[in-house]
């Protein structure tokens, strides 16, 4: 699954319990409201896991703005418990060989307007396949025996 799937993902599961909210892709809005989200690429590593797989970790913030701090803290232990228990992908699920591995939530913050800030780090994981170089087949093969 792309990056930018696993982001549609997050955004769609967020879109479907909060309906009314407003969720921003990729970066945060430059004058929250509460009751926004935003959905941003924290990080990504990719590591060698065997010749053939290549092991990707990707970190996901889920950034929950709010009037005050019970409610954006809240806010995330629900959306935390949907992506653990219930999954994210494009229709709503991260599935197949791609999985939220935990979730994580900091502290509210304060904004300077006033409102507050709610962070969820999300890590995902997905093995992909090695491309490998194509050979051409023997087509075909003769053996000659020879007696003395």
């Amino acid at each position: 699954m792309s990056l930018a799937e696993e982001v549609g993902g997050l955004v769609e599961l967020i879109a479907a319990k909060y309906p009314e909210a407003a969720v921003h892709r990729f970066q945060e809005p430059a004058l929250p409201a509460a009751g926004e989200f935003a959905v941003t690429v924290k990080q990504e590593t990719r590591r060698s896991e065997t010749r053939s797989q290549t092991l990707v970790e990707r970190q996901y913030a889920m950034v929950c703005y709010a009037e005050d701090a019970e409610t954006a803290i809240l806010t995330m232990e629900l959306l935390s418990r949907s992506i653990m228990n219930e999954g994210v992908n494009g229709g709503g699920r991260l599935s197949g060989p791609v999985r939220a591995e935990s979730v994580s939530i900091d502290a509210p913050e304060k904004l300077d307007g006033g409102l507050q800030k709610c962070i969820g780090t999300v890590l995902v994981r997905a093995r992909e396949s090695v491309t490998f170089e194509n050979y051409e087949k023997i087509g075909k093969v003769e053996m000659r025996t020879t007696t003395i």
